[in-house]
């Protein structure tokens, strides 16, 4: 451990160098116009022309990419309400905008924009604040490597994934394996939970199946949202297609996690996708252009329109209070806010 310990401080050292970071930027930014290069290549083979023609027609398509644009907003409106005396149509506010900021921007970028929001507008201290955002995002994580484990679990079993095609001869132990590798972390996680969490026990395993249950409701939308376009298609398709996603958008530190999707989802074998390669980089092209319009018609105005209105609500829930009692009172009560205690529902200290 203590070997281990060292080597971390020292790479931690290297990378706290304004040459390291510069270096850092510039790799990420090399990597990403790579990939969009490549893209861009792949996409001139099939021919602009076609890509437009196949663009699909079903409203139905469209109407799920609403639906799973604001999925995680509304999910983070409902969760952070237990947390946080703020009005519901502030935090959906404040929630999209920061999706936008981290899907077009820089990961993390939108918890920094909600960091000082929280301090901005309810008055809240950032300590109390990130010790939410702490567990709510390390909750998140488990929840979305245990339903990315399940569902390659789900694949694998039901011989969906067509691994002879992918990656030849692959021996199924090692990748079962890695999967209970993944339930043993989440175990040891939940072991550990008081050392890792601040929050209640039961608040925790609360926030880890809902974010489970979360995932698992976006891989059944986008299952939904391909089979309007293309019903046709078989499901082994589909579940090859959703594998590539979710393991993707699994990458920490990677710029444009949907363009490299799509980039190794139009390298699958010819056979496998069964000719309808341009319908499929026609429909995935369109779902990223669809979440950067939607981005960006609604981050202005919603900067622009909710900088002056109250966001804070009478009453503070008990998951804050301690905190700011601790900082002096840095985050006041309202004139006349009840100090009675949350419902059991709210996570509670002391």
């Amino acid at each position: 451990m203590s070997r281990l310990q060292h080597i971390r401080a020292r790479i931690e050292e290297l990378t706290s160098t304004r040459t390291a970071k510069q270096a850092l930027k510039i790799l990420r930014l090399v990597i990403g116009l790579g990939i969009i290069g490549y893209l861009l290549f792949s996409l001139s083979s099939i021919g602009w022309g076609n890509l437009l023609r196949e663009m699909p027609r079903t409203p139905w398509f469209y109407l799920i990419i609403v639906i799973m644009y604001f999925l995680l907003p509304v999910f983070e409106t409902i969760v952070y309400r237990f947390f946080l005396p703020a009005r519901r149509s502030a935090l959906l506010s404040v929630f999209i905008r920061k999706k936008v900021l981290n899907m077009d921007l820089m990961g993390y970028s939108g918890e920094v924009f909600f960091l000082f929001w929280a301090k901005e507008k309810l008055n809240i201290a950032r300590s109390a604040m990130l010790r939410i955002m702490i567990d709510m995002g390390i909750t998140s994580s488990m929840g979305g490597f245990t339903a990315s484990g399940l569902l390659l679990g789900f694949l694998l079993f039901f011989d969906v994934l067509p691994l002879d095609q992918l990656v030849g001869d692959t021996d199924r132990t090692l990748i079962l394996g890695a999967l209970l590798i993944a339930g043993v972390v989440a175990l040891a996680g939940y072991q550990f939970r008081h050392t890792i969490f601040k929050l209640p026990g039961r608040t925790i395993v609360a926030l880890y199946g809902a974010h489970v249950g979360r995932f698992m409701v976006i891989y059944v939308l986008q299952i939904l949202q391909w089979w309007v376009v293309l019903p046709d298609v078989s499901f082994v398709v589909w579940g090859t297609m959703l594998a590539i996603w979710t393991v993707t958008n699994r990458l920490p530190f990677l710029m444009t996690r949907d363009l490299v999707a799509i980039a190794l989802i139009l390298e699958l074998p010819p056979g496998l996708l069964g000719g309808v390669e341009t319908a499929i980089a026609s429909m995935l092209l369109t779902r990223v252009a669809a979440d950067r319009i939607l981005g960006f018609g609604l981050f202005v105005p919603l900067s622009l329109f909710s900088g002056s209105e109250s966001a804070r609500v009478d009453g503070l829930p008990d998951a804050l209070q301690s905190d700011d009692d601790a900082a002096g009172g840095s985050a006041e009560r309202a004139p006349g806010s009840p100090s009675t205690g949350a419902p059991s529902t709210e996570a509670a200290h002391g």
